[in-house]
């Protein structure tokens, strides 16, 4: 478990709730200091008399009401995710809100569903608890920070249920898709393409309604609605392209897209290769393990009076362990492939009794997957 404090890819961790752990992306805090810039100003003229330090605690006070609902739109998440039977991974608050690592996928569409809704039903909830509470407070700072909360989080929930990536109701398109078409993938596309549509919709709204108000937008908003679009295709497109390269890698057979190749012992001599043809040179140990791979070019500059006499490993290139797939056909495969071409340019595929049956390079996988297929 992740240690109070400790860095991770994700960000610092911050506390754990039910032992996962919640963590903040250094992004989280460029967010806090804008919503302190933004909503200085608008303390300062609702609140008569408020002088600068009880306006700065205020605007702070923004960005933790901020915060805490979007803790609680990932904790509902989470224990959404526990009553179906997937277990949430950590909790993660950026730059754009957050979101909720699961240690597997959702296996149902209604698990998919269940866990989408949940994050937005709980800021509808609190949008309701600090509406109730504007009601019942004389303060006029009080009562304008009730309103933030009560605002935000409502739009949090009405935003994050448009149906499109990265969106919860984006996962709730896919889902409806997944159960009516029976296909995952075309769940993630139709909610990839809807998440481009939100995007467009987003500079639309952001920046056409001013002018049709007879305003002109300013330029933060011309630069958050900039910012928001951009980053919601973005996420949407990889969603696309994922799907994608999952519906290509389901039927890909590495076989048939490596270089052949066959194995000899790395202690045999170059002219044991005379026979092998067009074919790659994998080296094995003394245990029968793949430790190399003979460079074409350099056993090309091998004179042919030194063949009998050269080792094959001082013309090859060491391949770790880890380069090795057996996995060869299906998502299953190009996952493995994948996993071994982050530590090696190369991988050796090897069916079983077959033993070492082709090489296969990063470029002509990621082609592979970019090929259509039907």
């Amino acid at each position: 478990m992740a240690r109070l404090g400790q860095r991770t890819s994700s960000g610092w961790v911050i506390g754990h709730i039910r032992d996962v752990p919640v963590v903040f992306a250094p992004s989280w805090f460029v967010m806090a200091v804008v919503l302190g810039v933004v909503f200085a100003p608008t303390i300062a003229r609702a609140v008569p008399g408020a002088g600068t330090l009880t306006t700065v605690l205020a605007a702070a006070s923004v960005a933790l009401m901020l915060v805490l609902g979007v803790l609680a739109h990932e904790l509902a998440h989470g224990m959404a995710g526990h009553a179906v039977g997937s277990t949430p991974r950590e909790y993660v608050l950026t730059l754009w809100g957050g979101h909720t690592q699961f240690a597997s996928d959702m296996r149902t569409p209604g698990a998919s569903a269940v866990v989408s809704v949940a994050g937005p039903l709980a800021n509808a909830v609190l949008a309701l608890v600090a509406w109730f509470a504007l009601g019942r407070t004389d303060s006029a700072l009080a009562s304008l920070l009730w309103q933030i909360a009560a605002v935000s989080n409502a739009v949090v929930a009405v935003f994050n249920l448009l149906p499109g990536y990265p969106l919860d109701g984006g996962r709730v398109l896919e889902a409806v898709v997944w159960r009516v078409t029976g296909d995952r993938l075309a769940g993630m596309t139709a909610a990839g393409w809807g998440g481009r549509v939100v995007a467009v919709l987003v500079v639309v709204v952001g920046l056409g309604r001013p002018f049709m108000l007879g305003l002109r937008p300013t330029i933060f908003t011309v630069l958050w609605v900039t910012l928001l679009a951009g980053y919601l295709w973005t996420s949407s497109s990889q969603a696309v392209n994922v799907a994608l390269a999952r519906r290509s890698a389901a039927g890909l057979d590495l076989r048939a897209i490596a270089e052949p190749a066959v194995a000899l012992p790395a202690s045999a001599t170059v002219s044991a290769v005379d026979g092998a043809g067009d074919r790659r040179i994998v080296l094995l140990d003394d245990d029968g393990r793949v430790c190399g791979i003979v460079d074409p070019s350099v056993l090309a500059q091998v004179p042919p009076s030194a063949r009998p006499g050269t080792p094959l490993s001082a013309v090859a290139a060491v391949l770790p362990p880890s380069s090795v797939v057996t996995q060869l056909v299906g998502a299953a495969g190009v996952a493995a492939a994948a996993e071994a071409a982050r530590t090696s340019p190369l991988v050796v595929l090897v069916d079983g009794p077959a033993g070492v049956v082709g090489v296969l390079g990063v470029a002509r996988l990621e082609e592979a997957l970019r090929r259509p297929r039907r």
